[in-house]
């Protein structure tokens, strides 16, 4: 069968990081790889220009889109545009929103819903269509039976994770000079685990996994990075150090076989303490940035999210990474209760710590989490549009001008000129007049954005979230 996967854009009023990081669809090149025996294609449409032509061109049989909530309208205008195009052409949904929320893709110009790890769930509903038979005997889905939908029971494949097939790459290879994280580009995507070990009540990923955390085996790993041209590899795991003994397996399989890479990765500041050796064999390897979810100043308040931690850990962590000349890139929450004394206090502890590279992200009940659930009657919005993490989504104690203008103040403190005099990372921005000018594009565009978040609140609601 012919198979034309899509990744969606994201567009207003979303605020969206692609200034700043914009990585390939991995998850429809694990697609591509499982669907070997059909003819498959990719659209990315944060770079190709349209659809259409490409439906027109290669009159696929099936066209499967993937989501994020953000991304859940846009995904759907796909669909649409596909049904428009030819009724005919089966479409398929997957992702992140589909498998927590599956009821908001249970519409007219969606076939079939495909829950948790889809690979073997598409093999398997290919098979089905081919041979002409209902989907009903594929489980892990929900599909369309006159007007309405029929789920075909669980499914769970992230135990197989070493049974995936290395992701294809090459149904992105025209667009893999594009593919970035800061300025290291281009750059790879790479998974070494799915699913979390921790319970955080803003966090859907544990739930999205049904609860479960499995590890490939770091061979296998090792085996995929040696395949990899780029020189920068971003880790897509949630906590890449919370296993010990497969960090140190990984790290003997990549010397082994002389890999020699960049890295970025995520962890938690307990399980950096923990690691604190092996950091230093990680350093030495390439390790340049890893991220730290800190959350909190003051981490009493982090108890009711379910987000286990102290300061003196968080900052043993910051202490042992830049010790190993690894940059910690810290986030922080940004609570709606906050008052101009908050931000404040964010900034202080920021430069008490040394630390340069810092995100801040407003507390999202982020669809399908376990906070979701518990404030439903206390959102502001549920345009998926908003959930971006940049958004006020609960009301704010400040007027909402006032909030974003804090917000957009914060980072300006946090990345102005003077500052990075003051505390410098270990990898510092380059400083090449091209990418010194393009730096200060995006911080100013970036900024504007910040600030004017607040706008978005007020935008009427998107066309797909009132269909039929």
């Amino acid at each position: 069968m012919r198979v034309l996967l899509v990744k969606p854009p994201l567009g207003y009023p979303t605020v969206a990081g692609n200034d700043i990081a914009e990585l390939e669809p991995l998850e429809l090149e694990y697609l591509a790889a499982a669907l070997k025996d059909h003819d498959v294609e990719l659209v990315d449409l944060r770079f190709d220009s349209a659809l259409e032509p490409r439906l027109q061109d290669f009159q696929p049989d099936v066209v499967a889109v993937t989501a994020y909530s953000v991304h859940v309208y846009n995904a759907l205008d796909i669909l649409r545009a596909t049904k428009a195009y030819d009724d005919r052409i089966f479409t398929v949904v997957g992702g992140h929103h589909a498998t927590l929320l599956p009821g908001d893709f249970k519409r007219p110009e969606v076939d079939a819903i495909v829950c948790g790890e889809g690979a073997f769930t598409l093999v398997d509903l290919l098979h089905q269509l081919q041979s002409r038979r209902p989907p009903v005997e594929v489980p892990g889905m929900w599909y369309r039976r006159g007007r309405g939908f029929v789920f075909t029971g669980s499914r769970n494949d992230i135990c197989r994770i070493d049974d995936m097939p290395m992701p294809d790459r090459r149904i992105t290879q025209r667009h893999r000079n594009r593919y970035f994280y800061f300025w290291w580009r281009p750059a790879a995507l790479v998974r070494a685990s799915a699913g979390c070990a921790y319970r955080c009540a803003y966090c859907p990923i544990w739930k999205a996994a049904a609860g479960r955390c499995s590890y490939r085996n770091p061979e296998l790993v090792a085996d995929e990075l040696s395949t990899i041209r780029e020189d920068f590899v971003y880790f897509a795991d949630d906590n890449m150090f919370f296993d010990r003994a497969r960090m140190c397996q990984l790290h003997r399989a990549i010397e082994s076989r002389t890999i020699r890479k960049e890295y970025f990765l995520f962890s938690r500041a307990d399980a950096v303490v923990r690691c604190r050796d092996l950091v230093e064999k990680w350093a030495a390897s390439g390790l340049r940035q890893v991220f730290l979810g800190l959350e909190a100043v003051d981490v009493e308040k982090l108890v009711p999210l379910n987000k286990r931690t102290d300061a003196q850990t968080n900052e043993e962590a910051v202490r042992i990474l830049k010790e190993n000349g690894i940059d910690p890139l810290v986030s922080f929450m940004i609570f709606p209760e906050f008052t101009t004394d908050d931000f404040d206090r964010i900034y202080e502890y920021v430069d008490r710590l040394g630390v340069y590279y810092c995100e801040y992200s407003i507390l999202t009940p982020a669809p399908g989490s376990d906070l979701y659930a518990a404030v439903g009657d206390q959102l502001t919005t549920r345009d998926y549009r908003l959930y971006d993490y940049m958004h006020a989504v609960l009301p704010t104690r400040l007027d909402g001008r006032d909030f974003f203008s804090q917000l957009a103040r914060l980072y300006r403190r946090t990345y102005s000129p003077v500052r990075a005099l003051r505390t410098r990372p270990n990898s510092p921005p380059p400083i090449k007049p091209r990418q010194l000018v393009r730096s200060l594009w995006v911080g100013l565009r970036t900024h504007r954005r910040i600030r004017n978040a607040y706008r978005g609140n007020m935008c009427g609601p998107p066309v797909a979230a009132s269909a039929a």
